[in-house]
C-alpha cells in the first residue's frame, strides 16, 4: 500500500509520540519523584499522561489507517480531520500534566480533552460517511 503524504506525516508523528510516552513512563517509574518539585504527585500525573498519550497515539494510527483505506470523499476528509484533532489531543492534554508536575501551566488541558472528544466523534462520523460513500459506489 502506497501511503499518502498525510499518512506518512501522521505515522511519523505517532512514532515520535509513542517513543516519548514510553520514555516518559520510564522516567516516572525510575527518577521523577526525586527530581520533580511535586514529588510523588508528579509520578501520578505522568502515569495518567503517558497512558492518555499512548492510547490516543494508537487511536491516531487507527484513524489514519482507516482514512487510507476508504475512497476519497467526505468520509476520508472527516477522518483526516479526526486524526488532526487526535494529534492535538496527544500534545495538549498530556503536555499540561507533564507541565503540572514541574509547577508549570495547565491551561491547555481542557483543549486537549476537547480535542480528544472531537477526534473520537469525528472518527465515528467519518467512518459512517465513508461507509455510505463506499456503498453508493457499489450500487
Amino acid at each position: 500500500m502506497k501511503l499518502s503524504r498525510f499518512a506518512a506525516g501522521m505515522f511519523a508523528f505517532a512514532g515520535l509520540s509513542g517513543l516519548l510516552a514510553v520514555a516518559l513512563a520510564a522516567l516516572a517509574a525510575h527518577a521523577l519523584a526525586a527530581i520533580a518539585p511535586t514529588g510523588d504527585q508528579a509520578v501520578v500525573w505522568f502515569r495518567e499522561a503517558t497512558a492518555f498519550q499512548m492510547t490516543h497515539t494508537l487511536a491516531l494510527v487507527l484513524i489514519t489507517l482507516v482514512s487510507e483505506r476508504v475512497l476519497p470523499g467526505m468520509g476520508q476528509r472527516v477522518l483526516r480531520i479526526a486524526a488532526g484533532f487526535m494529534a492535538a489531543a496527544v500534545i495538549l492534554f498530556p503536555g499540561a500534566l507533564y507541565s503540572a508536575s514541574f509547577n508549570g501551566p495547565v491551561i491547555f488541558a481542557p483543549f486537549g480533552g476537547v480535542s480528544a472528544m472531537a477526534g473520537w466523534a469525528l472518527f465515528g462520523l467519518g467512518a459512517w460517511l465513508a461507509s455510505r460513500e463506499n456503498s453508493e459506489g457499489e450500487a
